[in-house]
C-alpha cells in the first residue's frame, strides 16, 4: 500500500464535503471560515453541552468565534486546526473541530476533537457521521496525537465515541485558564483507520474524490 499523502488544500483553500454513502443528499460538511463567525456564535448559543444533572454550576463556556478566526488564519501555514460546520437543508446544525491544544513546538503535539450539535438533530445519528468526518480530517492535521474528551455525565458523547470504536479512559483533563474540560479521555485515537472514508471534497471550483 502506498504511503498516505496529506493534502495541503484542506488548509489553504475552503471546501465542502459530501458523503456518497449517506442517504441524506443535502447533508454537507463545510470549512468554517471567519465569514460564518456570526452564524457560528448564534449556533453555539443554542448548542451548549448537556448540563450536569448533579451540579448547579453554569454550563461550560461556548467555543468562542475569536478562537476559530485565529486558528483559521494560522492554519493556512501551520496546518494545525480545522473547523467544520454541518449543514442540513442549508441550515447550520452542527460544529466539529480538530485543533492542536499544545503550545507551538511542544512535543508530542496533541490535537483535540470537539463536537456540538443543535438540539433538534441529536439522536438521529448525525453526530456519529460528523465524528467520522473529523476522524478522516484528523489525518491531515499536523499533530502527533489525536484525542477527544468529555464529562462523565455526557452520555450522548460517550455513546457516539463508542459507536466509532473509541475507548474511554477515566482521566481528568485541565487546560490553563479553563480549568477541568474533561473527566474522560479518548486517547491515542487510531486516525489511520479513517483515511479511506468515502467522501467527495469540493475545493472551490474543483472536485476531488477520495
Amino acid at each position: 500500500m502506498a504511503p498516505f499523502q496529506t493534502d495541503d488544500r484542506f488548509f489553504t483553500k475552503d471546501w465542502t464535503i459530501t458523503l456518497p454513502f449517506h442517504p441524506e443528499p443535502n447533508l454537507k460538511f463545510i470549512r468554517l471560515t471567519p465569514a460564518e463567525t456570526a452564524a457560528f456564535v448564534r449556533f453555539a448559543e443554542g448548542a451548549v453541552s448537556p448540563p450536569n444533572p448533579t451540579s448547579t454550576e453554569a454550563p461550560p463556556p461556548l467555543v468562542p468565534g475569536e478562537r476559530m478566526q485565529k486558528m483559521y488564519a494560522e492554519s493556512r501555514t501551520r496546518h494545525h486546526a480545522l473547523d467544520v460546520f454541518m449543514s442540513l437543508e442549508g441550515k447550520f446544525v452542527g460544529w466539529g473541530g480538530v485543533f492542536e491544544i499544545t503550545a507551538p513546538n511542544e512535543k508530542p503535539s496533541v490535537a483535540n476533537i470537539g463536537i456540538r450539535l443543535s438540539p433538534e438533530v441529536r439522536g438521529k445519528g448525525l453526530g456519529k457521521v460528523l465524528m467520522q468526518v473529523l476522524l478522516r480530517l484528523s489525518n491531515e492535521v499536523d499533530a502527533d496525537i489525536i484525542e477527544a474528551g468529555t464529562m462523565k455525565y455526557n452520555t450522548s458523547m460517550r455513546a457516539m465515541a463508542k459507536s466509532v470504536g473509541l475507548v474511554e479512559t477515566d482521566e481528568i483533563k485541565e487546560i490553563p485558564g479553563q480549568g477541568v474540560v474533561a473527566e474522560l479521555l479518548f486517547k491515542n485515537i487510531e486516525r489511520e483507520k479513517w483515511r479511506d472514508l468515502d467522501m467527495v471534497v469540493e475545493f472551490k471550483d474543483q472536485i476531488a474524490s477520495e
